[in-house]
């Protein structure tokens, strides 16, 4: 299983975009804010074209907080001027239940093991290429909510430490929702929404791990989002409950503690 995978520095974020149709424009895929979303005018197929300012190297690129049906197909081409360097092909990205698990009369036709995750994503992983653009290309003609909708790309380089994050890993999905007694001893719930954190231990750096992560993380800084994904492509919900877009809580700091060895830790807070 490949080890846990940041994007620290979104290349997407610099791009120049454009987009088959913006009833919500495409710019938004580059805003954190949730409510800031693209939003096709239809149905049809969309295609959305990214030029970076300057070449760079690219890892893998996600879709975030998307509304794509299980029905949907995506296609992702990496480009270097003209010419197409990668192509991942027309393919499914919903995580259809498979036969054998699927529970006839319990489970709605088309449920996708992460219908339980309130955030809906994709992840392309690519072996390292230096590339200009990309262009993602989505089919999603029988989407119910009759158009296609993104919240955010992200796109750019892993880091990824030679040595995993360690055991204990400790999710917590905050709920926003705060209780309340009225005076006649009635108990009101006020607000909503779910957000992850969750710290992470990296027990295991070697010499070049510690300084790759420390050049990273102090250039990004606390205001930056990062694209956290601790078990890549195993696919399914074990994948999508630990993959989200974050912000660091905690001073980056990190210990000598053995020869050649440091410890640290990093905690995320979904964005």
């Amino acid at each position: 299983m490949p080890n846990l995978r940041l994007i620290i520095n979104n290349i997407h974020d610099e791009a120049l975009l454009d987009a088959t149709s913006n009833a919500l424009p495409i710019d938004y895929t580059q805003r954190s804010e949730r409510v800031r979303v693209w939003r096709s005018s239809d149905a049809s197929q969309q295609v959305i074209t990214a030029t970076l300012p300057t070449p760079a190297y690219l890892d893998g690129v996600v879709l975030y907080r998307h509304n794509l049906s299980a029905a949907s197909r995506v296609r992702l081409e990496l480009l270097n001027g003209e010419t197409v360097i990668h192509d991942s092909g027309s393919v499914n990205i919903s995580g259809l239940i498979p036969l054998g698990e699927f529970r006839f009369g319990a489970d709605p036709w088309g449920a996708t093991s992460t219908d339980s995750i309130p955030t809906q994503q994709a992840a392309f992983w690519i072996n390292s290429l230096l590339v200009t653009g990309y262009r993602l290309t989505l089919d999603d003609p029988q989407n119910p909510d009759g158009y296609m909708e993104i919240g955010r790309i992200i796109s750019g380089q892993v880091i990824s430490p030679r040595f995993n994050a360690s055991y204990g890993l400790q999710l917590e999905w905050q709920d926003a929702g705060e209780h309340r007694r009225t005076e006649g001893g009635s108990l009101r719930t006020i607000g909503e929404g779910l957000s992850r954190r969750l710290p992470i231990d990296l027990d295991w750096l070697d010499a070049r791990d510690r300084a790759r992560f420390t050049a990273a993380i102090l250039g990004s800084g606390k205001r930056k989002d990062v694209y956290v994904s601790v078990l890549p492509e195993t696919g399914g919900i074990d994948e999508a409950e630990y993959a989200f877009l974050a912000r660091r809580e905690n001073n980056y700091a990190h210990t000598h503690n053995h020869f050649n060895n440091w410890r640290s830790q990093l905690v995320f807070l979904e964005v």
